[in-house]
């Protein structure tokens, strides 16, 4: 009698061991499957910042218009600092703070018509940065 028992239990734990196994296999999938679609979030979140930062960057106000110039860069500064805090990727945040000081100084007033090639000749280079970080980014 205890082998009947014992031989029924076995065929009801067979089943039940075999959906464990199963559903471990699910779990790991569904896990594998929530890693990929964040990591491409993440990819989708970077290429839009990037988007944005590229944008910015290459900025390059109207030195014609000294006000103009002030109040455009005034305006692109909080932009790019908002976009920096934003940043997951710590090189393009680096890049957007290296912008954003560039930016500041024609906000302030310290870029001028007559100074204003230089600055440009900086400003490009800083461009330059941005969209070979976001070349590299999200693999």
């Amino acid at each position: 009698m205890r082998a009947r028992i014992r031989l029924a239990v076995a065929a009801v734990a067979l089943p039940l061991l075999g959906a464990l196994a199963a559903c471990g296999e699910l779990q790991q999938g569904a896990q594998e499957a929530q890693d990929g679609i964040q990591q491409a979030q993440e990819d989708l979140d970077a290429g839009a910042a990037c988007v944005q930062a590229i944008n910015i960057a290459s900025f390059m106000p109207n030195f014609a218009d000294p006000q103009q110039a002030q109040a455009d860069a005034q305006a692109k500064v909080e932009e790019i600092r908002k976009l920096a805090e934003q940043t997951s990727d710590q090189a393009l945040k680096q890049n957007l703070i290296d912008v954003q000081s560039s930016v500041e100084r024609v906000a302030n007033g310290e870029v001028t018509l007559e100074s204003s090639a230089q600055w440009i000749g900086t400003q490009l280079e800083k461009y330059e940065q941005v969209t070979t970080t976001c070349s590299k980014v999200g693999g």
